[in-house]
Parts: structure tokens; C-alpha cells; sequence
């Protein structure tokens, strides 16, 4: 398998595991992820996938034992999602740059110690906007989480995301995503098992 065929298949099985985008919990709480840390997630797959070429392993064979791009995933949430370290001045630096994110997408952010971001107005005509909440997001040692803002609003969910600058930039893309109807609304309750397909 070419390193090109192994990134290939690498991309899929990601994309695969990440379909329902948050569909598996880590630590209680569902993960979302960015296309950096997709990106990263499927680079690392495609060198495990490699790695069992050099003894005739081919990535279904792992499929009968494991999930790897699960597990590959599941690593990665739990470098972005736990044991964050990150100065005072890089924390400031994210959420300056997460608040300027979301404004220049045209929503209204309201800035604290945790960051609320309310829904743009829906459009009748599009079906986008379906999440009528807002959301409130903070960055810690335990990484990104989003939560609705209000009272009652569950449990955050996490975000595996770099708590950077850049990090910022694609959390407020996933976050507009999400509040206009573009990506699943992971606050929704999820589907019964038998209208899934």
C-alpha cells in the first residue's frame, strides 16, 4: 500500500467514525472535532495503517480486532480534551481571537468567563438554523467545551481542538456550523436506533 493509498483509506475510515460528528463519548461527554485535528487524526491512521503493511496487515484485518481510527481518534480527544497547558497570555490570545472569529461571522457574541454566542436569525426559506439556543464555549486545562447557555442546559460537550490561536479560528467555524444548521446539532436528542440507517 502506497503512503498516497494509505492516506486514502485513512481519510475514509476517519470520516467514517466521525460521521454522526460527536456520535462517541470520551470521559462522559461527546466530542466534537475540527478538520485540523481530522487532519491530524487521519496522517497518524495512515502511518498505523502502513506500519501493519510491513506485516501483511491490511486495514480491514485491524477492523476484526479493533477500531483503529476509533482509537486513534479517542488519543487525540484525550490530548486536546485533558492536560491542556496553556499560559495566560496564549488563553487570552484564543478567546480574543474565538470572540473576533465569531463576530466577523456575523453573530452576536457575548463575552465572560465563558463565551455565549446566540443563533444568527433563521431563514424560512434555507432549513438552516434548526439550533435556536445559544451556546456558551470556554477554553480551560480540560480544552475546549461548548454547552447551551441556559439554566438546566446539560452537559458541555468537548471540542478537540488546539487551544491556539488557529484553534480558535476553526472552533468558531464549527460553532457558526453548528448554530445555523450547516453541521448536526449536538445538543439533539440523538435518533432511535431503528430509524437510523
Amino acid at each position: 500500500m502506497s503512503d498516497t493509498t494509505a492516506l486514502d483509506a485513512a481519510k475514509i475510515a476517519i470520516r467514517i467514525a466521525t460521521r454522526d460528528q460527536g456520535a462517541r463519548a470520551l470521559y462522559g461527554a461527546r466530542v466534537l472535532y475540527v478538520p485540523s485535528v481530522l487532519d491530524e487524526a487521519a496522517e497518524l491512521l495512515s502511518k498505523l495503517f502502513a506500519a501493519g503493511q510491513e506485516h501483511r496487515i491490511e486495514p480491514e484485518d485491524w477492523a476484526n480486532v479493533t477500531s483503529l481510527p476509533q482509537g486513534v481518534l479517542d488519543a487525540l480527544a484525550s490530548r486536546y480534551c485533558s492536560r491542556v497547558q496553556v499560559t495566560h497570555a496564549e488563553l487570552h490570545a484564543a478567546r480574543d481571537a474565538l470572540v473576533a472569529e465569531l463576530t466577523g461571522r456575523g453573530l452576536t457574541v457575548r463575552p465572560g468567563q465563558r463565551i455565549a454566542v446566540d443563533p444568527p436569525a433563521a431563514d424560512p426559506c434555507s432549513g438552516h438554523g434548526q439550533q435556536q439556543k445559544p451556546v456558551a464555549l470556554s477554553l480551560s486545562s480540560g480544552g475546549w467545551d461548548i454547552r447551551v447557555d441556559e439554566p438546566f442546559g446539560g452537559p458541555p460537550h468537548s471540542i478537540a481542538a488546539p487551544a491556539t490561536e488557529d484553534g480558535a479560528r476553526e472552533v468558531a467555524e464549527l460553532v457558526h456550523k453548528i448554530l445555523s444548521g450547516e453541521a448536526p446539532d449536538p445538543f439533539a436528542a440523538p435518533a432511535p436506533k431503528e430509524a437510523r440507517a
